[in-house]
């Protein structure tokens, strides 16, 4: 990505498995982390904290929550979208949010939120994030947080909530 550029929100594509299948016939629940996790790369690869940074062997970005909510389910073969907006950082941790498309049909399938937490491989704990990260990050956030904060966003989960 271009220094200056910065997509709002950005955007990742991938395509459900006939292995993300379960017995009901549609995508496995646990398989859209999978697909989030295909599209959250765009963005990830942007600041430098994407796979390539993984496979150098010093530290890498590990999910430490997470909350889905599923709109429509997904079949073998259904090409997907992925649209990704940081919310909001701090030197060690990433706050996302994210909706899943179909890509053809244009159904919102699901939509989540995650955090990610910036671990050494050294000591296996929590570990500042590169200089240049963080400034990426800044400048991220700085174009990102003129999006409105979606309503699903922090919100609490129980019997009561009911989805927008």
């Amino acid at each position: 990505m271009s220094e200056q550029h910065i997509p709002t929100p950005y955007v990742g594509y991938s395509l459900v498995k006939p292995e993300w299948l379960d017995a009901n016939g549609h995508m496995n629940v646990a398989h859209y982390v999978s697909a989030y996790d295909d599209g959250s790369c765009p963005m990830f690869d942007d600041f430098g904290l994407g796979w390539d940074y993984t496979h150098r062997g010093e530290a890498s970005m590990f999910m430490v929550s997470s909350s889905i909510d599923f709109r429509h389910e997904l079949m073998a073969g259904d090409p997907l979208e992925m649209s990704t907006l940081l919310l909001g950082y701090d030197r060690r941790r990433i706050h996302i949010y994210q909706e899943l498309y179909h890509r053809e049909q244009r159904f919102l399938s699901a939509q989540a939120e995650f955090v990610f937490v910036h671990i050494s491989f050294a000591t296996r704990r929590a570990s500042v994030m590169p200089d240049s990260a963080l400034a990426r990050l800044a400048a991220i956030q700085a174009v990102h947080a003129q999006v409105p904060r979606p309503a699903f966003v922090g919100r609490a989960i129980g019997l009561e909530w009911k989805p927008a």
